[in-house]
């Protein structure tokens, strides 16, 4: 511009300078509110469209006139206003996608749909249910690869399941009410009517690496919280339920309330001595290393209970004494035998070939396969045992209906000390042929009567599920949890078919800030170059 030039103002110019702030600002304020709702940027946005048209009617009426009424105006206007629509349509339809999850599977085989099980129990759900991850910032990237995940759980529930990630890291508190152990910990849980999740409703997803599996039967235990009662039988010096000690049991009773069961105590011997039964709202009665050996009328007591379809989780330690508990000629011992093919032996498992501090500390070396613990891998989570009892699993059935058998085995070189006189006075035991049994030995055994539903585990030690030694080893966390789903038929509610096909989900990530990228440039930066480039084309035109 030259010193001497000057600058006109007309009102003509007033006039299109007002049409092109009032039609920038127009469409600023529809996609503000598409992007936030009413807000502070929509509603100035709005409010300076319509200064800018107003001040292009009131200062080119002529041309506004035009505008609105001209054949070439007309047609303007036409496509001007399609295009809003046609912006504003996909502005709309791609925040819909975003926030709806609306989720496709391309494969033939539906390979990365969910499951008709797990389909079935989410048509289940009445309540809403949030599913809460505890990641820490090390962990971001786990965490979108599991959210691409959790996305088919939230669309397949008609959005009844949500999503929420927490830092442990920022929340202790919250965390600590979770109980949080490990980075990366998930709960399904119902809602409060505040919206939050409700801690004292919640079930903690066990992750085996069959991600869908795993998160389906979490949500399983939610819907049957409440209904499952399991029972910890406390007479005959057992190990105590609410024992926080480093012998009690303290630790699996918590996680089976953490797990939706509802646990209480009982005294066998109390009901045996009124002549009443077992409650009968009890899934499973839990006998955890009862000191003393059943009596006639206490055996009659489980009988009456399991023939009526319960359940009994045995713990027995090895025997010193003549009147301790599931001795080998005992009445208890006699009655699983005669009925269910199981007894406990006289006897202490040894086996070199598969333990830790000393050969009497024994590993689950063998682990046949069987229905109880799925889960139980010798290879990466051993069970570990102290000072096991020898068990015994009958070749052939008692009775027609009942089936019968072992699934944790010592090695070829673990045997059944029968002298415990001798191991419990000097700690000594050299195998002895004629008199000790030679491997592998049974450590835990199963029996269940399909005609009446009866389900019995017995395991020949109690120490594995004391809060000093399930925490060594993940697989006793492991067995005990197996053991007692498979007894309270949880389970069954929820059966897999077998998958064949991988276990990951060929999704895309995309942390927050790319997708706020992504989505500024469809809503915004695409419509705003395509406005302003009719806008330029039109100015032209019209000076032409």
């Amino acid at each position: 511009m030259k010193p001497n030039d000057t600058i006109t103002i007309t009102r003509s110019r007033v006039g299109k300078f007002g049409s092109f702030v009032g039609g920038v600002a127009l469409l600023v304020g529809i996609l503000a509110l598409l992007w936030t709702g009413i807000s502070t940027l929509s509603l100035i946005s709005i409010a300076l469209a319509a200064v800018g048209i107003a001040a292009w009617a009131i200062f080119a009426p002529k041309d506004f006139s035009g505008f609105i009424t001209g054949r070439q105006a007309r047609q303007s206007l036409t496509a001007f206003f399609s295009t809003l629509i046609l912006i504003g349509i996909v502005a709309m339809a791609f925040l819909y996608v975003r926030e709806r999850v609306i989720t496709f599977d391309m494969t033939q085989s539906s390979a990365f749909t969910l499951s008709r099980e797990t389909l079935d129990v989410l048509r289940r759900l009445a309540r809403p249910v949030q599913i809460t991850g505890f990641y820490t910032s090390r962990s971001l990237a786990a965490r979108e690869i599991d959210d691409q995940f959790f996305r088919l759980y939230e669309s397949a529930s008609n959005d009844l399941i949500t999503r929420r990630y927490l830092d442990p890291d920022e929340v202790p508190a919250l965390a600590q009410r979770f109980g949080v152990i490990q980075d990366g910990d998930l709960f399904v849980s119902y809602l409060s009517e505040d919206g939050t999740a409700d801690p004292n409703a919640l079930s903690r997803v066990f992750r085996s690496g069959r991600q869908e599996r795993d998160m389906t039967e979490a949500i399983m235990r939610l819907l049957i919280a409440g209904s499952v009662t399991v029972y910890f039988d406390e007479s005959h010096g057992t190990r105590g339920a609410l024992d926080g000690t480093q012998v009690g049991l303290s630790g699996i009773h918590n996680g089976m309330q953490e797990s939706g069961l509802v646990t209480a105590g009982l005294n066998v011997t109390s009901i045996a001595d009124t002549g009443g039964d077992i409650p009968i709202d009890a899934r499973a009665v839990i006998l955890p290393r009862p000191l003393v050996d059943f009596t006639e009328g206490e055996v009659s007591v489980l009988d009456r209970y399991l023939q009526r379809g319960g359940a009994l989780f045995i713990m027995t330690d090895v025997v010193f004494t003549q009147d301790a508990f599931l001795r080998e000629t005992g009445v208890l011992n006699n009655y699983l035998w005669s009925n269910y093919g199981l007894r406990a032996l006289d006897a202490a498992v040894v086996d070199p070939g598969a333990s830790t501090e000393t050969p009497l500390d024994i590993l689950s070396y063998a682990v046949v396969s069987n229905t109880v613990t799925p889960r139980l891998d010798p290879s990466t989570a051993p069970a570990v045992f102290s000072l096991a009892r020898a068990l015994e699993v009958s070749s052939s059935s008692p009775r027609p209906s009942v089936a019968n058998g072992r699934f944790i085995m010592t090695s070829e070189l673990g045997f059944a000390e029968r002298n415990l006189e001798l191991l419990g006075s000097t700690n000594t035991y050299v195998f002895d042929d004629g008199i000790d049994t030679p491997g592998p030995i049974t450590v835990a055994a199963w029996a269940e009567d399909l005609e009446t539903g009866a389900r019995i585990v017995l395991i020949g030690d109690s120490d594995f599920a004391s809060n000093g030694q399930v925490v060594l080893s993940n697989g006793n966390g492991i067995l005990i949890t197996d053991a007692i789903t498979w007894l309270t038929s949880i389970d069954d509610e929820v059966t897999f078919a077998p998958v064949t096909t991988g276990i990951g989900l060929p999704l895309v990530a995309m942390d927050d800030a790319s997708a706020q990228i992504l989505t500024f440039t469809v809503v915004v930066l695409i419509p705003l170059s395509v406005l302003i480039i009719g806008i330029a084309i039109w100015a032209r035109r019209s000076r032409a």
